[in-house]
């Protein structure tokens, strides 16, 4: 007995140790290669893979004691096959990918299988059993019946295809797991390195400046904050913990219900990854995987963005007021120190958009924006009050590498799945599926692929989602007439937004526990105060201005922005049921309805529509005022007897 207890206390202390060390030598391995190249791609895609599972390994054996002894297995042979990969990388790649030994299919086999359970204990069960139909699929697909069939080929190629041919372009160190090899796993550790040295400071000082001019108070500092914060770290659950920590409680202690706050909080998280300049890690793969430059992704993005954040502040304002909750006096924003804590934010985010402007490769951007970073917190350091926590810069610096190495994981995932799609002929097919069920009308189609990315993207990464369900139905929109840009936006952002979506809304999920609010009433909530992402998608195709890409008169386009602002106020006074004072029966009716014209306006185009759309909202707005000024203060009379008295 006593030697199993000593013994798990050196394995806990040999664990805390390896993590860390592991997480930063990975980290400045990655920034090393992308100034030189220490090793060909392909190694490096082998070793960026074996470094991942190494730290994800680490990190679960480090945080959970159950199942141990697999993890230890598992890295022991992640260790092995990475090794073995990268000595007999030449040989491989000369003369082996045509005709393989066993021991390669064997090999092939067990990189598949760790990818599996490895991927299983940090993504969960949904995406995982995607990607093992997928391989099913291509395997026996061959006794499908017509359209479903598959042409038969050898089990040793399809290995070869999915993992030990680590040459072919395909399968697990395929072009996606490259993304993460060369500029996505730096990404995400700059957003958590802006946690880590002090950029968040500046966030939330910015948040409550603001916040402390409107009656939202904290719901709108955490609009701002976790639009910001969210387009750095990619993750809604990162950004729902950083930030939800801070204003869930704020928002409760002002008025807000339980659900509310987890729900703007939810909301505001989530709503950041389609927030440039970074917008997480899926623009990027939407970028290497389209082929349309990063930086006009960021620029389409940017007005669906702010109409989106627009939507949310709206709710948050309406519900401050419908809920009368009452701002505590809190010491002012110290606007010098705002001023302190400003560069370290926003110098690192000019130099990323500087390059990326000037049209620099990816990894020397994220490159030079993360020495910035550094440098100038090293200086800033100096001042007592920003001065550098060695241990905590090493664990955040730690969680970063962790996050990151989970992307990694799902990319090796989405290789298998795309290969799977691709070589079976499925990523032909399902264009023409949804094609056919839609009988080509373009409404129809929009929704099945709406369904599709929200029912794939349920408790799964962003990146995965959007790639799952971009292979078909990108295609199928192109074949419609829908520009590239827009036919890949669309299922992106439903894609982002299933996170709010129930029955599996993680997002809404992690900020109810903050909360300490039911599931379910967050959840639904969360819907109402993110309803305007449901509709951008739409407007986005409709109305390409959104997107910089107007395909008519200028003022029709401006015309549609306008009645998207003003249908989007409309639906949230019918959500909340409170403009001015309570709306209820025929007048929420009517704004519900007043919503709906201003949207079939944009979806339209047809101006001859508005007169009716602003005489419905006039109308509606002046009905609010007439009850509100109806509403007189009660002021109690006093009798002669009482003054007397």
């Amino acid at each position: 007995m006593e030697i199993t207890k000593n013994w798990r206390i050196t394995t806990d202390k040999i664990l805390a140790v390896a993590l860390p060390v592991v997480a930063l030598a990975m980290i400045l391995y990655q920034l090393i290669y992308t100034q030189y190249l220490l090793v060909d791609p392909t190694a490096h895609r082998i070793l960026h893979l074996g470094l991942a599972l190494t730290v994800v390994l680490l990190s679960l054996m480090s945080h959970f004691k159950k199942g141990r002894g697999l993890r230890w297995v598992l890295l022991i042979v992640s260790i092995s096959f990475t090794a073995y990969l990268l000595i007999n990388l030449n040989e491989i790649l000369l003369y082996r990918q045509s005709i393989p030994l066993p021991i390669d299919i064997v090999l092939g086999l067990v990189i598949l299988l760790t990818i599996f359970i490895v991927g299983r204990q940090v993504l969960g069960n949904t995406f995982v059993l995607v990607a093992g139909i997928s391989v099913v699929y291509l395997v026996l697909g061959r006794f499908l019946p017509h359209p479903f069939t598959v042409a038969p080929v050898s089990f040793s190629r399809i290995i070869m295809w999915l993992s030990a041919g680590v040459g072919v372009n395909q399968g697990v160190y395929g072009p996606i797991l490259g993304l993460s090899a060369n500029y996505l796993f730096l990404l995400i550790v700059f957003g958590g390195m802006l946690y880590a040295f002090g950029g968040i400071r500046f966030v939330l000082g910015i948040g409550k400046l603001l916040g402390s001019k409107f009656k939202s108070g904290p719901a709108f500092v955490a609009v701002v904050g976790s639009s910001l914060l969210g387009s750095m770290t990619g993750s809604t659950v990162a950004n729902v913990s950083i930030t939800g920590s801070y204003t869930i409680p704020l928002m409760k202690k002002a008025g807000y219900k339980p659900k509310q706050a987890a729900a703007i909080e939810g909301a505001s998280s989530n709503g950041g990854q389609i927030m440039p300049p970074i917008m997480g890690a899926t623009a990027f793969i939407m970028s290497g995987f389209t082929g349309i430059p990063y930086i006009q992704i960021a620029l389409a993005c940017l007005i669906p963005a702010i109409l989106y954040f627009l939507g949310l502040l709206v709710y948050v304002q309406i519900n401050a007021y419908k809920m009368d909750v009452e701002l505590e006096e809190e010491d002012p924003v110290d606007i010098k120190e705002l001023f302190l804590d400003a560069p370290l934010f926003l110098v690192p985010l000019a130099v990323l958009i500087f390059l990326l402007a000037k049209g620099f490769s990816l990894p020397f951007v994220v490159f030079w924006s993360i020495i910035s970073l550094v440098a100038l917190s090293s200086v800033f350091s100096i001042r007592k009050k920003n001065r550098l926590n060695f241990r905590k810069i090493v664990d955040d610096l730690t969680t970063a590498a962790r996050t990151s190495c989970d992307v990694t994981i799902i990319n090796a995932l989405i290789g298998v799945v795309a290969t799977c799609i691709e070589t079976s002929g499925l990523g032909t097919k399902l264009p023409l599926l949804v094609g056919a069920l839609s009988h080509g009308i373009l409404p129809i189609a929009l929704a099945i692929i709406m369904v599709s990315s929200i029912f794939v993207g349920m408790g799964v990464p962003t990146p995965a989602a959007y790639m799952l369900v971009a292979i078909g139905a990108a295609p199928a929109l192109l074949a419609m007439g829908v520009p590239l840009l827009q036919a890949h936006l669309f299922p992106f952002i439903f894609a982002v937004f299933s996170h709010l979506t129930p029955p599996i809304a993680i997002g809404a999920l992690v900020a109810s526990k903050l909360a300490g609010s039911d599931y379910w009433p967050t959840s639904w909530e969360a819907l109402k105060a993110a309803s305007t992402a449901f509709l951008i998608p739409y407007f986005i195709i409709y109305a390409p201005i959104l997107v910089l890409q107007p395909d008519g008169a200028l003022f029709v386009g401006i015309t549609q922005i306008g009645c998207i602002i003003l249908g989007v106020f409309a639906l949230q006074v019918f959500f909340s049921k409170y403009f001015l004072g309570p709306v209820a029966g025929l007048i929420r009716i009517l704004f519900g309805i007043t919503a709906l014209l201003f949207f079939v306006t944009v979806f339209s185009a047809n101006l001859l529509l508005l007169p009716a759309d602003f005489v419905l909202l006039v109308c509606c707005i002046l009905v609010q005022i007439v009850k509100r000024r109806k509403i007189k203060p009660i002021v109690p009379e006093f009798s002669s007897e009482t003054t007397n008295g």
